[in-house]
């Protein structure tokens, strides 16, 4: 009933967009199947002589604004099996709109026994910054899910070496990324 009404909002700037994308979308046929979670080595890094990244990477979006992301950190580099990663970005709005950024947190497994995806997200946290201001944004994802399926169809958490990325989507070049170890 109101969707003109909400249309013509967001054209006009009168609220700001704050939809993610949930898939990712391909640049060209030789691509597919596109997806951000992919198994490392499955598609290699090009088809022919085209670019293998996505024409739109999950988790994208657009705004009215402009927020850059600085300054990760780690709370604990060594994390227990039983534990919690927790990690801190800054955001700052550099425009002259408020932001209501959604931001994404993606770990990567770099020591695992079985095959693993490039990354997958695990927490996300919208937050809405002022005209000109920064903001410090806490992530908190538990050790638990860093878990994988063995062979025999146990989930486990592995211990080892993994890293945190964090950004607007799932683009590597967006993100920002520490390292951490879960150990037993």
């Amino acid at each position: 009933m109101r969707g003109g009404r909400a249309i013509a909002e967001f054209c006009l700037g009168l609220i700001e967009p704050s939809g993610r994308l949930p898939v990712s979308f391909a640049r060209h046929v030789g691509q597919q199947p596109v997806f951000y979670n992919q198994v490392r080595g499955q598609h290699g890094n090009r088809y022919a002589d085209l670019t293998q990244d996505p024409m739109f990477a999950f988790g994208e979006g657009l705004s009215y604004t402009t927020v850059t992301y600085s300054d990760l950190v780690v709370q604990e580099e060594d994390v227990a099996v039983d534990g919690t990663v927790d990690a801190t970005v800054r955001l700052t709005n550099s425009g002259s709109r408020r932001a209501l950024e959604t931001v994404q947190a993606y770990i990567s497994d770099l020591t695992t026994s079985v095959t693993w995806a490039e990354q997958e997200l695990k927490a996300f946290a919208q937050v809405e910054i002022r005209p000109g201001a920064s903001l410090d944004v806490h992530l908190s994802i538990p050790a638990s899910q860093c878990s994988l399926v063995t062979a025999d169809n146990r989930r486990v958490v592995e211990p080892g070496e993994f890293t945190l990325r964090v950004g607007p989507s799932s683009r590597r070049e967006q993100q920002l990324s520490a390292g951490f170890r879960i150990r037993l």
